[in-house]
């Protein structure tokens, strides 16, 4: 696989990350709002940073890398 499709699919795979963390939070809202239970932001909260961070990591994984180098070089 070539660097521009490598980087393309890291891409790609932090976007969907990103959109099914912040999706959660409909889900939550439809609970919470919608049908009146007793949904807590808090558990939907470990769900939405798995997937946002990692989300956000691979989408960015050229900045956070030349962060990285100049710190340890």
């Amino acid at each position: 696989m070539s660097e521009k499709q490598e980087k393309d699919l890291l891409e790609r795979l932090g976007t969907i990350l990103i959109l099914l963390g912040v999706a959660v939070w409909g889900v939550y809202a439809v609970l919470h709002y919608g049908m009146d239970s007793d949904a807590a932001a808090r558990d939907f909260l470990p769900y939405h940073l798995a997937g946002v961070v990692p989300g956000v990591f691979l989408k960015r994984h050229r900045f956070f890398g030349s962060i990285v180098r100049r710190l340890w070089s």
